[in-house]
């Protein structure tokens, strides 16, 4: 691998499916990433790692090209895996994956993560999140070298009505609906049981867009019925943040003393132009 000719600054990876690719907005319009990008502009390095129409067994395939054995040398703050959406496509269609056979590859995909991240790590103890770190044994004051969280998300909700509108008809006429908001609350519920298994912090996506709460509702957060309109990004965006900043409170931005010289948070890089 040839040495970049750049510093590099500490890592948050987003792997995830076209919800995370199309992170950085839609046509113009604003996306979770890029929000999370300004927020960490001149103290991290955000990567993006979405690939649409990607389920969690083109992910396994993946993930050894996308997380080497080597973490970046600056290590890594945190990092956040978003599959589902196409995983639960029903039966018969291509990008279905069954559930238990979805559960295993997102812990698989954990796993591995957790394995890369162990030598070398940006992250730092947090009084407040430590028992919530992906690492059972992250627990010890003092340990500068603890794996960094691995945050799942669930999958969004699911409007068959939209997504019928934005593709329309099968070649015979028919509607043939390929996606149903329940069966997505069902994957969704099975990342929360494999995050608790193994102590790793949960964005639940589905709640946080009012999925439970009928289509008339969650629908403005989906842009086609699936993917997330600039309302919905900014909700995941402010979940995800929340949860970091009340977890993982030195993983979030430094706010006081300028930025760089705070009580917490991961500072901006370099000295200010003042100095």
């Amino acid at each position: 691998m040839v040495a970049l000719p750049f510093r590099i600054r500490p890592a948050i990876i987003l792997f995830g499916d076209s919800i995370t690719q199309q992170g950085f907005g839609w046509e113009g319009g604003t996306g979770w990433v890029s929000l999370l990008s300004a927020d960490y502009s001149r103290r991290a390095d955000v990567l993006n790692r979405g690939f649409s129409g990607y389920n969690t067994r083109h992910a396994l395939e993946l993930l050894p090209r996308v997380i080497g054995s080597t973490p970046p040398n600056e290590g890594v703050l945190f990092a956040t895996v978003f599959f589902g959406a196409n995983d639960a496509a029903l039966p018969g269609e291509l990008q279905h994956v069954p559930m238990d056979e979805y559960g295993q590859n997102i812990e698989t995909i954990v796993e591995h993560m957790r394995s890369s991240f162990a030598s070398t790590s940006a992250a730092t103890s947090t009084n407040d999140g430590a028992d919530q770190n992906c690492d059972d044994n992250t627990n010890n004051e003092g340990d500068d070298n603890q794996i960094p969280p691995i945050i799942l998300f669930t999958p969004p909700p699911v409007d068959a009505d939209a997504l019928f509108k934005e593709f329309g008809p099968e070649p015979d006429g028919k509607r043939k609906d390929g996606r149903t908001n329940e069966i997505a609350k069902e994957y969704g519920n099975c990342v929360k049981r494999i995050a608790a298994n193994l102590n790793c912090p949960v964005l639940d996506v589905f709640e946080i867009l009012g999925g439970d709460e009928g289509s008339q509702h969650y629908g403005q957060y989906l842009r086609d019925g699936l993917h997330l309109s600039p309302s919905g990004n900014q909700l995941v965006y402010e979940g995800l943040t929340n949860l970091i900043s009340t977890n993982y409170p030195d993983l979030a931005p430094m706010i006081d003393g300028r930025g760089k010289y705070g009580s917490s948070g991961v500072p901006l890089e370099e000295q200010l132009w003042t100095e």
